[in-house]
């Protein structure tokens, strides 16, 4: 059996965990957090989480796990079958957590764990995230999923990415960010009913209101 090792507050632990229930694979979630310790860098030599355990050995990166998952489960497929509709679906992955979320995590010590906010961020984060959310404007189709009428990882990965940066930026800025993306709220409401989604947000949110108690 795959073991996920990570916690239900990780965004990038819920989308391997949404994934794998939306292929239907049995795992079972180990309790993880990211750690310098030696014996978590035999597992995962950044130290960081999520961590897939297969048959083979520990894979981390969630994009080269998703992909690993898609390889030996390949039913259902989640990315398009057309080479060049997958790197598009690819490419607003990147977009989505390189340009926002990891922009929005500037300013995550600040949100959620007391640390002091930045002034630097506070200027420079929000036009970087404009910018990346003006790229997903051109990129997605939300009809109502990011690239249409299928739903796929593109979807899983946005949705967690966007759901922590929303997290960050309202907070910060009182700026919900998806109002700035046409079509986004039809997307989200998609989302919001697949089962995968609330089982998995379930489990973040529990976590969440134990962090933030």
């Amino acid at each position: 059996m795959l073991k996920l090792h990570g916690i239900s507050l990780s965004n990038y632990t819920n989308m391997v965990k949404q994934c794998l229930i939306e292929k239907g694979i049995e795992f079972e979630q180990v309790d993880a957090r990211p750690s310098q310790d030696d014996d978590f860098l035999i597992k995962s030599p950044m130290g960081k989480i999520p961590c897939l355990e297969t048959p083979d050995g520990f894979l981390i990166e969630t994009a080269a796990i998703l992909d690993y998952l898609e390889d030996v489960y390949p039913t259902p497929a989640m990315y398009p079958t057309d080479a060049f509709a997958k790197a598009k679906a690819r490419e607003i992955m990147h977009v989505a957590e390189l340009y926002i979320e990891v922009a929005a995590r500037r300013h995550l010590g600040a949100t959620f764990f007391g640390g002091e906010r930045s002034e630097d961020a506070m200027t420079e984060v929000r036009p970087q995230v404009e910018k990346g959310l003006h790229a997903v404007t051109q990129l997605a189709d939300f009809g109502p999923y990011v690239m249409g009428s299928d739903f796929g990882n593109v979807d899983i990965f946005v949705y967690h990415s966007f759901r922590l940066a929303r997290m960050i930026l309202k907070r910060t800025y009182d700026w919900d960010i998806t109002s700035a993306v046409p079509g986004f709220d039809t997307y989200l409401a998609a989302m919001d009913e697949r089962d995968s989604t609330k089982s998995v947000v379930a489990e973040n949110e529990k976590a969440m209101a134990a962090l933030i108690k």
